[in-house]
Formats: C-alpha cells, sequence, structure tokens
C-alpha cells in the first residue's frame, strides 16, 4: 500500500468527512443507552501538521487551516472546530482523524473498535487513544472486520468506512463488504466516504449506492475546485445510511459554509439530499 495519510490529513475532504461524523456521534450521545463505533480503515488516529510531509503537500494550508483562519466565528463549525481543538487566532498542530475523533466522543458505557491494515499506522492509532479503555486497536483487514463484528451487543451505533481507493476493484469490494455488515445489522448508522474525480465519477458513485436498493441513504457532497480544472480530487462525498433525525439540513448548513471559505471563486458546489427513500419501492 502506498497511500499515506499524512501527506492529506486536514485537507478539505477530511474537513468534510469528519464534521459529518462529528455529528453522527453527537446524535448517538443524546441517549443514554451505549453505542458501538467501528472505523474500518482508521490510520494513526493523529496527524503532525507541521510534519514534513504535510508541508509538502499543503492540502492542510488549504484545508482545515485555511477554514480556521477565515470561518473560526462560523456558528454552524462551531461543533467541529470544538472536536479537533482548533481555536480562533492559534495555529493548529496537530489534526484528529476519525479514529481518535471516535475515541474522543465515547461516554463510559460506549465502545469502538479501530481497525486498520499497516500495522505502523495501527501502532501509531494505539499510542494515540492510549488510556481509553472502551477503545481496542485492531491490525487487520477493514471489510472483514464487517463481517466479524456486526452486529454489536450494543444494537446502536455507527460505521465509518473510508478506505483510500487506490486499488482496483475498490468499489466492488466496498459495496459487498457493506452489504454483509448491513444484512447483519440493518439499524446501524453506517458512513461511506467516496472521492469527487469528475462528474462523471461522481454519477456513476452515485449510481452504485443507488443500486443497492436500500432504503434511508443520505448523499452528503462538497467540491471546492471546477469539474475538470484542477489534478485529482474536486471534491467529496458520504453517503450515509440510516441518518440521524435533523441531519440533513444540519450538514446543508455545515457544507455550505466550508464551501463558503474553502472554495475557489465560482467554483464547486455543497450539496445534501436524500439518494433513496424512507422505504424502497417493491
Amino acid at each position: 500500500m502506498n497511500y499515506r495519510h499524512l501527506y492529506h490529513a486536514g485537507n478539505f475532504a477530511d474537513v468534510a468527512k469528519h464534521a459529518a461524523l462529528i455529528e453522527c456521534l453527537a446524535a448517538l450521545q443524546r441517549k443514554d443507552t451505549a453505542f458501538f463505533a467501528l472505523d474500518s480503515h482508521a490510520g494513526r488516529a493523529v496527524y503532525d501538521l507541521r510534519s514534513a510531509e504535510s508541508r509538502k503537500s499543503g492540502e492542510a494550508e488549504r484545508g482545515v487551516l485555511r477554514l480556521l483562519a477565515r470561518g473560526a466565528n462560523e456558528p454552524a463549525l462551531a461543533n467541529y472546530f470544538a472536536a479537533i481543538g482548533a481555536r480562533a487566532g492559534a495555529r493548529l498542530a496537530r489534526y484528529p482523524g476519525s479514529a481518535a475523533l471516535i475515541a474522543a466522543a465515547l461516554r463510559p458505557q460506549d465502545r469502538a473498535i479501530l481497525v486498520e491494515a499497516v500495522p505502523a499506522e495501527a501502532r501509531a492509532a494505539q499510542r494515540a487513544v492510549r488510556g481509553k479503555p472502551r477503545v481496542r486497536v485492531e491490525v487487520a483487514d477493514g471489510y472483514a472486520a464487517l463481517k466479524a463484528l456486526l452486529p454489536p451487543i450494543e444494537r446502536r451505533g455507527l460505521v465509518l468506512i473510508d478506505p483510500p481507493y487506490e486499488v482496483v476493484g475498490e468499489w466492488r469490494t466496498l459495496l459487498r463488504a457493506f452489504m454483509e455488515g448491513y444484512r447483519r445489522w440493518p439499524t446501524g448508522l453506517y458512513l461511506i466516504w467516496y472521492p469527487i474525480l469528475d462528474e462523471g465519477q461522481r454519477r456513476t458513485a452515485l449510481a452504485r449506492l443507488e443500486s443497492l436498493r436500500i432504503p434511508k441513504i443520505l448523499s452528503a457532497e462538497l467540491a471546492i475546485y471546477p469539474d475538470g480544472g484542477a489534478t485529482g480530487l474536486i471534491g467529496s462525498g458520504l453517503a450515509i445510511v440510516n441518518p440521524p433525525f435533523g441531519l440533513d439540513a444540519r450538514l446543508g448548513e455545515i457544507y455550505a459554509a466550508i464551501h463558503r471559505h474553502l472554495a475557489a471563486d465560482g467554483a464547486g458546489y455543497a450539496q445534501v439530499a436524500r439518494l433513496t427513500g424512507e422505504r424502497m419501492a417493491q
């Protein structure tokens, strides 16, 4: 595996993904009963924005650091900034990835398993969450974990599926594993991240998700570059299965604020919409 998220940590796609994750975790916290969280591609949990890799890519500078400089007082972003430990006027040195955000959101009754296939990254995640007894880090295949670990005994919670998409056939593998997990736990809250490289690829991704023929899928997408006008990512999306009540409106406000502060002039979009309804037609 060549992908190293240290180059990309804190970029605009991370901001969008983590802002949504934080809102979903907050929704789970509204009930006193315990919840379970599974991160299938956990990474190293915490990323040093002062590292040579981060400075070389400049993605955090154009992402979370720019957003903090321009939008620190945005009410819609208050939960996000609080969760990542960002403060107006202060330089953010370390960026918490999804694994760290999940670990920080757990209450004494909650539980999480962070799965990472690369041993060195898993060891880093273990160090980052040391002292949190309700969190376990596993070195394993994240897709296999969806079958092995679901359904959880808590019967409520979320699953984040966030692969690097560097393997040919990744979508096929992802959707097969997701459907296996969904069959085992159809009431779980699932977040599936996907890259947006251009409009054609975006339409294909949405068609793949619709083809699953399952209800209650919310699509939350943010693009900050024009279609065909940039190399690499122009945007990113999340397919959110069984979204909490009110998440549509909440993410609409959050993504609009992120787009306003990060997008190139007149470029991109923030779009949050239902991909499938409450029930699927027979």
